[in-house]
């Protein structure tokens, strides 16, 4: 039985599927955006099935994509190169 609710809203969301191919892997990523995380994406590698809450300020924090998102530091980089050009 719940004996209270911390939230249960309900919002509408931008989905993007996006999926290429950098010099190290391929990539499966799907970017959730809400007004919910301040303006940051929530982004799901469907690969690793790992996902983070990702911003301007997350894609500057060196190893952070990485590591979030379950891959290598160069796979990282490409992911990150990427998100540089989508997240704003």
């Amino acid at each position: 039985m719940i004996d209270m609710y911390l939230y249960d809203d309900d919002e509408s969301a931008q989905v993007q599927f996006v999926g290429f191919v950098g010099e190290h892997s391929r990539y499966d990523l799907m970017l959730i955006q809400t007004n919910r995380h301040y303006g940051k994406s929530i982004v799901l590698n469907m690969q690793t099935n790992k996902f983070g809450i990702i911003g301007t300020d997350d894609l500057e924090e060196e190893g952070y994509i990485s590591h979030i998102l379950g891959v290598n530091e160069e796979e990282g980089n490409e992911i990150t190169e990427y998100l540089n050009e989508i997240i704003q």
